[in-house]
């Protein structure tokens, strides 16, 4: 009977490690497209309301669309590593501090 129960209690730590494990991989792709998602939004916003002008907002979504390939390829084994998304997210970085000086620069869209 004890034996048993050992042996149920390993086999529901295991499952539930690898469920956890997945839960990570998905938690962490998520993360890169809600950011993604919020740095595409702020981009469109600067540019409707003239802080971001055409030039910049057409560079910096070209820097959007290349992390976001870089993404693709690393996801391309279904999942992403924590060095592909710790190396997307100092990218998702970069680019989030390249979107908050063009809109606070002092060229305006008129």
């Amino acid at each position: 009977m004890k034996a048993i129960f050992i042996a149920l209690a390993a086999t529901t730590v295991l499952a539930s490690t690898g469920v956890y494990a997945q839960d990570n991989w998905y938690d962490r792709n998520a993360s890169i497209n809600e950011r993604e998602a919020r740095i595409a939004e702020r981009i469109q916003h600067g540019l409707n309301d003239g802080r971001i002008t055409n030039r910049e907002a057409r560079r910096l979504s070209s820097e959007l669309n290349a992390i976001e390939h870089k993404e693709r390829q690393y996801n391309s084994d279904g999942r992403l590593s924590r060095r592909e998304t710790d190396d997307l997210s100092r990218d998702l970085n970069r680019l989030a501090d390249h979107v908050r000086q063009q809109a606070r620069d002092e060229e305006r869209r008129h």
